[in-house]
């Protein structure tokens, strides 16, 4: 018998939530974005997008992930207005957290997608 939330099938499931923005006033506006598997099989060939959609105006100012996996920042990043990582193999129960910092309060677009390759 399946239990309500409970996964019947051995699958990743890969979540993300923006963390809101927290401001120091004439300073700087730092914001973050945790990703994390909470399926019940490991997601392979993870790959996360942080974009901002005004291009020219905002930028990343710095730049720092906490992290339970290695990963690669493959591009973007400080100075940009995009950042994209890549984490070989997400399993259940782990996560990365991406903090980020600019001029002013910044929302990214997050997408978040895995490659489980052929089966």
């Amino acid at each position: 018998m399946q239990v309500f939330g409970q996964r019947s099938h051995h699958e990743p499931d890969l979540k993300y939530f923006v963390l809101p923005p927290y401001e120091i006033p004439d300073l700087i506006v730092t914001g973050g974005v945790v990703v994390e598997n909470r399926g019940n099989a490991p997601a392979n060939n993870v790959k996360i997008v942080l974009e901002y959609d005004d291009a020219d105006a905002i930028k990343i100012h710095h730049l720092q992930v906490v992290s339970d996996v290695e990963y690669i920042l493959r591009g973007g990043g400080e100075r940009q207005s995009f950042a994209t990582l890549r984490v070989r193999r997400l399993e259940p129960g782990k996560r990365l957290v991406i903090y980020y910092s600019g001029p002013r309060p910044i929302q990214p677009r997050v997408v978040v997608t895995n490659y489980e390759g052929a089966t």
